[in-house]
């Protein structure tokens, strides 16, 4: 494995664990949010108890919370479904071609993708100088924090891209294709 495949590996790793501790906080926070609302402010509970003040246990902010958690989520889960080749894409092309332009089509797609993600990261860069004066509404905290996720899913994807480029570069150059790209047709066939 090379230089790159392991960054990739291990920023694939990072993004992993990051996005369980997301998914561990977002479920916590919606039990506690049901709970909140349909427990501590049920009917019978504040007719049982009349003089009891739960709202200090009402945290408004916690939606809020949820929300900016599944954004994170989803941002890093798009890099981790793209290190495993696992977003929806059409194989047709790829299937009716043989193993030498299989390759090299290949080798041309991970060379939009990288530039696409590149142009993903300059953008979001601008996004971010743009939206840095503004403040969350609940949780009061600057929303470039939540627009950072596009730049971070970008960099990882162009790392992970990278990797893939090297990696099809490498069967360029022995003209090999890996198994699970093979096409069904062909095995049929033999």
């Amino acid at each position: 494995m090379n230089a790159i495949g392991k960054v990739s590996k291990m920023v694939d790793k990072v993004s992993r664990y990051v996005m369980i501790f997301f998914f561990i906080i977002a479920f916590l926070a919606t039990v506690y949010q049901v709970f909140s609302r349909y427990i501590i402010n049920s009917k019978m509970l504040l007719s049982t108890f009349p003089n009891l003040d739960l709202s200090i246990l009402n945290f408004p902010w916690i939606e809020e919370l949820i929300r900016y958690l599944f954004i994170w989520i989803v941002f890093l889960g798009i890099g981790i479904v793209y290190r495993e080749k696992g977003h929806a894409h059409v194989e047709l092309l790829l299937n009716y071609l043989p193993n030498k332009w299989k390759n090299r089509l290949i080798f041309i797609v991970e060379c939009i993708n990288i530039f696409f993600f590149v142009v993903l990261a300059y953008l979001s860069g601008k996004i971010l100088k743009i939206i840095s004066l503004q403040v969350s509404p609940s949780l009061n905290i600057n929303m470039s924090m939540m627009y950072v996720s596009i730049l971070v899913c970008s960099v990882i994807c162009f790392i992970h891209s990278i990797d893939h480029l090297t990696q099809s570069h490498a069967r360029l150059k022995t003209r090999d294709l890996p198994s699970d790209e093979e096409s069904s047709l062909e095995n049929f066939i033999l």
